[in-house]
Formats: structure tokens, sequence, C-alpha cells
């Protein structure tokens, strides 16, 4: 149920949004969990609030929103992700309950709630939160994630070398991959023009800007996607140097007979496909029913009504186009209720025309 900011009071529990991380919650199920929390956590970075529970309490860090929806960038969900569970660790909290996405958290601002917290409780950046976890060797040892940009060190690189046959190329590269993982790609552009030997004229540099800005804009643009793991890309790998070294005696003879064979194979399915997206529209199919039965688009499904047809004629062999309309439907009384002179006839041009036959003309000589 949703309910507004005035009854929140009201309810002792809440379910945190899905689609954005405001809080990173620690749950710790012991009866010394109060003391703990002010003796092993920093001063600089306390909670921003503490519930105390019959069998512990429940600690909650206010932080800088992190968008959590599919669409979202990775690297900021998975650095709150690890400053979590760093502090988790350090807490000895209760493992089944995720910091940044629990299912139920104590509301603090619950009525009957024992609370701890100040009046202003603090919200903190990620950034802040890290740096207080290492100076404090809060920080496991096995967590290598620094928080900050692996390709900053990247781009410095690039910018050392450049040189002025390539300027604006490397500008925009170095420029639109800052974009790509949320850093200020227009500082970033201005830095590596900056660099140069010879920088590029100011109006150059915008150009560039608005042309990485424009393409981020887009709904259609730049999508951020999951790393390949390192497993996949490596079977990946062995799979395509196997199929490059079988070099089989088929494989050969296939290539030997070139697109030639591979067009001879399709075209006996490709007529058969044909005759029957015909014979269905004689019998009144549309051309959409016929494309759902034989998995074709609208454009091959009119090429394949459209395709000629060999008709054997008794003087001649002539190649004529068959186009068959369905009869169009009539409301009108049934031939046998009329008299003669009023019987309904379907028009000419509903019917199936005819194949004409042209004779062909007598020799000439003796």
């Amino acid at each position: 149920m949703r309910v507004s900011a005035a009854d929140l009071a009201e309810f002792e529990f809440y379910t945190p949004s899905r689609s954005a991380g405001s809080v990173l919650v620690i749950d710790v199920d012991r009866p010394e969990a109060v003391l703990d929390i002010f003796d092993t956590i920093p001063p600089e970075i306390r909670p921003s609030w503490i519930v105390e529970t019959r069998k512990g309490a429940q600690a909650g860090w206010m932080i800088d929103t992190v968008d959590l929806r599919s669409t979202a960038r990775e690297r900021p969900i998975a650095y709150a992700r690890a400053i979590g569970a760093a502090l988790r660790e350090a807490l000895a909290g209760d493992e089944a309950v995720d910091p940044l996405t629990p299912v139920r958290v104590r509301n603090p601002t619950y009525i009957r709630a024992e609370l701890r917290a100040s009046a202003t409780p603090p919200v903190y950046g990620l950034k802040q939160l890290h740096q207080a976890l290492k100076t404090a060797d809060l920080w496991p040892e096995g967590m290598r994630f620094t928080g900050r940009s692996a390709t900053k060190k990247a781009h410095r690189a690039i910018a050392a070398a450049i040189d002025t046959g390539n300027r604006n190329q490397t500008v925009f590269d170095v420029a639109r991959h800052a974009a790509y993982v949320g850093e200020d790609f227009e500082a970033v552009a201005w830095q590596t023009n900056d660099a140069a030997p010879e920088p590029l004229k100011a109006a150059e540099v915008r150009g560039i800007i608005r042309s990485i800005a424009g393409y981020m804009a887009n709904h259609r643009g730049h999508r951020s996607t999951v790393a390949m793991p390192s497993q996949m890309r490596e079977l990946l790998s062995e799979m395509g140097r196997r199929g490059g070294l079988a070099n089989t005696a088929a494989q050969r003879a296939a290539r030997a007979l070139g697109p030639t064979a591979s067009a001879a194979a399709r075209k006996p399915r490709t007529d058969t496909k044909a005759r029957t997206a015909q014979k269905m529209r004689a019998q009144g199919h549309s051309a959409a029913a016929i494309g759902r039965k034989l998995a074709a688009s609208p454009a091959t499904v009119y090429r394949w009504l459209r395709r000629h047809v060999r008709h054997q004629c008794r003087f001649s062999s002539v190649e004529h186009q068959v186009i068959q309309r369905p009869p169009r439907r009539s409301t009108a009384p049934s031939a046998g209720s009329l008299p003669g002179h009023l019987r309904y006839w379907p028009h000419p041009r509903h019917q199936t025309p005819a194949p004409r036959c042209t004779r062909q003309p007598p020799p000439t000589g003796p």
C-alpha cells in the first residue's frame, strides 16, 4: 500500500524503492548491537539513525541516491553494494539482509520506534564512506574496488600521445568514453585538448561536446552493458579457434562451390512457398495471414504472389501472370430465389482472368 508522508509514522516497517537506492541498512542481531556500532564505526560516518529492537539493532546510512533501474550504469550500483558489504562485515551483520535493496526495513519515523538519531541526520557520499572505512582499517582486504574510473589513467596516456594529425578524433574518443562511464565528459574534452601540442580552437571543442551530449540524450543512444565474464570469453575464443582450424573436406568443397550452390538449394524451397502463398490467396486469405503462416514479411508475400507461372497452351507456351481476386461478398438474395431476369451475377472484374493463347501464324514459303 502507498501512504502519504504525514501517515508514515503509523507503520513500523516499509519497503524501499526498487528503482532508486537512498539508504544502506545493516541488521545486527545481538543484544549489544548498539554499543558495537558506536565502538566500531568511526565518528565521522556514524549511522544516520539506529532503531533498537528486541534482538539487537538496525542501522541506516542515508546516501546520495543511486539509480537502480535496468538502464542505469553498473559502476555506481557496484560501488554502493561494495560499501554496504564492507559495513556489514565490520559489524558482523545479518548476511540475509542486502544493505542496498533490503526487502523490509524498520521505519525510523515510527511513532513507537526506539530511535537514536540527531535532529539533522547526515547524508553521506559513497566516496566519503569508502575513505573513512579504509582509514579505520575496516575495508576488506579481498575487496579491490577503488571507486574511481579506471579510464582516467588511459585518458592521460592518450592525451600525452596526441599529435597534430588526429587531435579531433582523439578528443572525441576520450570524451565519449568518459561520457559512457558517467564522468564529466565536457571537462575531459577540454583537458585533453589542452594537453595537445597545438590545441584545437574553442569552437571545434564545443562542437565535439555538443555532438556527444546529443548522442547521450537520445533514448536510442549509448546504453550501459554488463561485461562478459572472462570464462565465457575464453570459451567463445576456443570455439572460434576450433572452427577455424577444422578446415574439413566438406568445408573446402562448400567454399569451392561458391554462392551459386546456396542459391540453387534455396530456390526449390522458395518456389514451394510461392505456390503455397498463391494457393492460400486463391482461398481468400490475406497477405498478413499468409505471412504469419509462412513466417515471411508482407513484402516477401507480395513478391511471391507476383511470381510468373508457366502455363502450357495448345498453340504455344505462354508465360503470364496469374492474379486471382476473391469474389465480392454480396448481401443480395441467392440466384435460385429470384426470377431469371433478376438474378445476381458477379461483376466481370471480380472473375479470375483466363490465360490468353495466341495462335502462331502459318509458315511461309513453299
